[in-house]
């Protein structure tokens, strides 16, 4: 048996790793599908937010040319090298389906996604560091699962010369807005506030938005509801009144959402904005053995995760000596 398993090796997974190494406990990383899939799904070429020092995890630099925003190659093969530096026990294509309580410990149920075999684990604690990614929220209206409606995008150059609604008024919607534009798009943007600048934009991304605008290479849409989606366009109101929109694909790009699929089970309560309740020093759920750490915790960033997954790990290292001493008493 395992003294942690953590689900998950995205960065903050990683950076669990690398803190239960240096703690010494035997443990392991499961991911549902390859190193840093979360980070695989992100569009081809997207720049973090972040500089890359917050980013960096495990003491190792994060190198970037002249300074420049990091992007989502530039990532994986750092976090690849990391891992691999580390040696790190991660178990790709192991998606955990269910957490099984035990006496001692959980069995985690686990298929893998390439054979589509079942496999269990067994380990004392349970550490998630799934994030939010694969729940993406989605416009309660009429036409909001039409095919040409998505939650993401993988390539700028499918949008070519192609009408697009972008829903959104953070740093996603943002971006999109931005490379589609430079992607000759025809781009409009949607957003909920009276002006722009008055959205969650990161400076630099509405530095950029606003120069777009000023190009009419972006059209935004202030104080935006969308009514309904039909195949060929979309019913707003704005602040100029209602309209219809023609539109190729509708790109609603509007926050993500936490999967409770594992711990809902289990009884860990939710907030009401849906993260599982924790102690904030030891990151434990109210369900003995059960930690989450990154998105899950409310530490949406990962230079914030990555100081604080430690108190974790502390926390389990503690939990799994006294049992052990608890055990040779008895």
């Amino acid at each position: 048996m395992d003294d942690l398993i953590i689900v998950g090796a995205g960065p903050i997974g990683l950076a669990a790793g690398i803190e239960a190494k240096r703690a010494g406990l035997q443990f392991q990383i499961l991911e549902a599908g390859a190193l840093c899939q979360s980070l695989v799904e992100y569009p081809i070429g997207m720049r973090f937010f972040s500089p890359a020092d917050e980013l960096a995890i495990g003491g190792y630099p994060f190198p970037t040319p002249h300074d420049e925003k990091p992007t989502r190659e530039m990532a994986l093969n750092y976090y690849r090298k990391v891992a691999s530096a580390e040696n790190l026990p991660v178990r790709t294509y192991q998606r955990v389906v269910r957490l099984e309580p035990q006496a001692e410990g959980y069995t985690l149920h686990a298929e893998c996604a390439l054979h589509q075999t079942p496999a269990t684990y067994r380990a004392r604690c349970v550490l998630l560091c799934t994030g939010v990614w694969g729940r993406f929220r989605r416009l309660q209206v009429a036409g909001a699962e039409l095919p040409h409606v998505l939650t993401r995008y993988d390539e700028p150059i499918r949008f070519w010369r192609r009408r697009v609604l972008i829903v959104g008024a953070g740093n996603s919607a943002g971006e999109a807005a931005i490379r589609l534009a430079d992607a000759d798009a025809q781009v409009w943007l949607a957003v909920d506030q009276p002006r722009l600048e008055q959205c969650k934009f990161r400076p630099f991304i509405l530095r950029e938005l606003l120069l777009r605008v000023e190009e009419k290479r972006i059209t935004p849409l202030t104080q935006a509801q969308v009514l309904r989606i039909a195949p060929d366009c979309v019913d707003l109101r704005c602040a100029e009144g209602v309209e219809s929109l023609p539109a190729d694909f509708v790109l609603t790009l509007i926050g993500l959402s936490p999967d409770q699929s594992l711990l809902a089970p289990l009884g860990v309560p939710f907030s009401e904005d849906g993260k599982p309740l924790h102690d904030p020093d030891t990151y434990e759920t109210p369900v003995r053995g059960i930690f989450v750490a990154g998105a899950l915790s409310q530490d949406g960033f990962i230079y914030v995760a990555r100081e604080r997954v430690g108190r974790a790990i502390e926390a389990i290292a503690h939990q799994t000596r006294e049992e052990s001493r608890h055990k040779r008493r008895g």
